[in-house]
């Protein structure tokens, strides 16, 4: 038992993913406490929001049943209708580590012990810092036992470690959703966006900020030398010097311009970034590009003709403001009137200050403003910047300008080039929250799904209730087979597997629910229903079967064993939504027609028939007008299904009479196991 919690403390919480060890723990766990099956449990909110324990991994020994994979033991629900938890739940939570034997146990209790074989059963409780995660299970079926404390000091140890494990990877997980969040902000910016490691030489540049330049996506690499390779020597060698000077004074904004000849014309553009230090110096700058050609063109068009100044302040878009030495307003175009409310006749000769800043910034404008007149260094002069503005109104709006010196004979004057950002902003704010919705959705449902769901404004986490279709597959004898293969042979022989079942589901237009092992649930008809979902499913496991027998006569000829397959389909209502929680997204469907659908699978092996059928399928076929997938199928007549009241009417197809005659597609390019 210790070198199992050596095995933890070394895969477990060292490892990268604290699941690829999870089997081998629990392998190295039952067989050094003698026992015949370990579980692990994880607790969770269930479809209706109360408490549910769900078997996430298991192992058995030979001969013994594993759990994991049978539906029968996910989302068991633990409280009752006022919400109060079971015994066992309750002690659990508590940290308590629970023992029992088949002479003490009763009622269900009892029954779940005889169903497993259990003869002595304890369960050590995971606990994070903050919740109950769930717990460590041991049944041993030969004999009635008592663990000893040593023994139970040491499971405890063994479930600390995987706790630990789990804080690990969530505490990844927020990080990583962090990171995606910049990353999908970079991509929607207006503006090139760049992250520099300024320890390490390296960067990361958004495909705007190469948009921008006109360069090809990626040709920086992760190069800050290829980045100032891509503008003019001359500044950047000023550039160079001035960010030195910046950094050895630890200042946290920098801003420079550069020069680039693109497309036969030489282009200006200007980064701002944010700086963060630590003790040592500057490790990361966060910052942005911008092309800011139409601004500087505007300013020497200024300086060269007044009269064509005049023609280029009525017609600009943006709103061009002129002030003299005082601050007072000599002149705006008419965009300014229309962008601020002004009349420039009224206005002209009142304080800049009073026009267009709002009151929280006055203070610090006429400060810099009298600063650089008597002789300081220029802090806005030629450089974008955004801040905030007034209209006479006395509302705020958010502005982007650049403001230039023109010298005169009677005194200098500033001419302030703005824009209005406010579209923009709205704009990058619903960019954002559609491509976090975008995102979410992405994690659970086909590209295409995505977006008809965007398209048509459906949530990813709505509960609904509709009819679907809902398959079962299984190979069958996987076990068996599995255990003469290698592991790679058997990684191999999964992975064909799953690529004939999601070409065959995502080709009828279905929906992967989930793999269990070499099992999968699929759906028809979610999120939304396409008046064709029972045909679909049919349509789907006819395909299936049929690349299994293609896929089998290339095994045989390769001298491999015959694989089989047994499927089992259902339609009727389900529940389709978000059973997962908070920390963990997790979108499939529950109730009755999905527990009868993998009853109807495990019915294939006493019917003979590849793929078995309800009656409710073979009615919503024939009312979606599709029997010609029918065809072949064979009524089997009505029979008993555990846990459910009536008897069901099955209808059956053979592996033989599913498989297309001739060279099936699935014959070509295959990969064999």
């Amino acid at each position: 038992m210790l070198d199992a919690v050596g095995f933890a403390a070394r895969s477990i919480i060292a490892g990268r993913d604290w699941r690829q060890g999870l089997d081998e723990l629990l392998r190295r766990l039952g067989e050094a406490a003698a026992v015949s099956r370990v579980t692990l449990w994880d607790v969770h909110p269930g479809p209706d929001g109360r408490l549910c324990q769900s078997c996430r991994y298991d192992w058995a020994a030979p001969g013994f049943q594993t759990l994991s994979q049978d539906p029968r033991y996910s989302n068991i629900v633990l409280e009752d209708a006022a919400g109060h938890l079971d015994d066992w739940a309750q002690r659990r939570a508590r940290g308590e580590v629970i023992q029992a034997t088949l002479a003490e146990v009763t009622g269900e209790t009892r029954q779940t012990f005889l169903e497993h074989q259990t003869q002595a059963f304890v369960s050590v409780p995971i606990l994070l810092r903050d919740r109950w995660w769930g717990f460590l299970g041991f049944d041993d079926c030969l004999a009635e036992r008592r663990w000893s404390e040593l023994e139970i000091d040491i499971l405890r140890t063994a479930a600390a470690m995987i706790a630990a494990a789990v804080e690990r990877h969530e505490a990844d997980e927020r990080l990583r959703l962090s990171e995606e969040r910049y990353s999908l902000a970079a991509r929607g910016a207006a503006d090139g966006l760049f992250d520099l490691d300024l320890k390490r030489g390296r960067a990361y540049f958004a495909p705007r900020l190469y948009e921008i330049l006109g360069l090809m996506e990626g040709v920086f690499g992760g190069s800050v030398d290829r980045f100032f390779a891509a503008f003019e020597a001359d500044d950047v060698a000023r550039v160079r010097a001035y960010l030195d000077e910046r950094l050895q004074q630890r200042r946290r904004r920098v801003r420079f311009e550069m020069r680039r000849r693109q497309n036969g014309e030489t282009r200006w553009f200007v980064a701002r970034a944010l700086v963060l230090y630590n003790r040592k110096g500057p490790v990361r700058a966060v910052g942005s590009l911008r092309d800011i050609t139409d601004y500087r063109l505007a300013v020497d068009r200024l300086r060269r003709s007044e009269a064509r100044s005049r023609a280029i302040l009525d017609t600009a878009s943006d709103a061009i403001v002129t002030a003299d030495e005082a601050g007072r307003l000599v002149g705006c175009n008419p965009a300014a009137e229309r962008m601020f409310g002004l009349v420039e006749a009224e206005a002209v000769g009142r304080p800049i200050a009073e026009l267009l800043v709002p009151p929280h910034l006055r203070e610090r404008h006429v400060a810099g403003m009298a600063r650089f007149v008597a002789g300081g260094a220029p802090r806005v002069l030629g450089q974008l910047q955004e801040m905030e503005g007034q209209r006479a109104d006395g509302t705020i709006l958010p502005v982007e300008l650049i403001v230039t010196e023109v010298p005169q004979p009677e005194g200098r004057l500033f001419t302030a080039i703005i824009r209005d950002i406010s579209e923009r902003r709205r704009y990058q704010q619903e960019l954002a929250e559609g491509e976090r919705q975008r995102a979410q959705l992405a994690r659970h449902f086909s590209p295409n799904m995505v977006e008809e769901m965007m398209r048509l404004g459906v949530q990813g986490d709505a509960v609904t209730t509709q009819p679907i279709a809902i398959l079962f597959a299984d190979l069958m004898n996987f076990t068996a087979i599995s255990a003469r293969l290698s592991p790679g042979e058997v990684v191999g022989l999964l992975r064909h597997f799953h690529a004939l079942v999601e070409d065959a589901v995502f080709g009828n237009g279905g929906t992967l629910d989930k793999y269990m092992g070499d099992g999968v649930m699929a759906t028809f008809g979610t999120p939304l229903p396409s008046g064709k979902d029972a045909g679909n499913a049919v349509r789907a496991a006819r395909q299936l079967v049929g690349s299994v027998v293609a896929w089998n006569r290339a095994r045989l000829a390769e001298g491999k064993s015959e694989l089989r397959i047994a499927i089992g389909i259902n339609y009727g209502e389900a529940t389709l939504g978000n059973v997962g929680s908070a920390r963990r997204y997790e979108h499939t469907v529950v109730g009755e027609a999905v527990n009868l659908a993998s009853r109807i699978e495990v019915l294939t092996r006493t019917l003979q028939h590849a793929l078995l059928i309800s009656g409710e399928v073979v009615a919503a076929v024939r009312r979606e007008g599709g029997e010609a997938c029918l065809e072949g199928f064979k009524a089997l007549g009505e029979h008993a299904i555990r846990g459910h009241a009536a008897p069901v009417a099955l209808w059956g197809l053979t592996a033989e009479a599913a498989a297309p005659r001739g060279n099936s597609s699935a014959d070509k390019g295959g990969v064999a196991a």
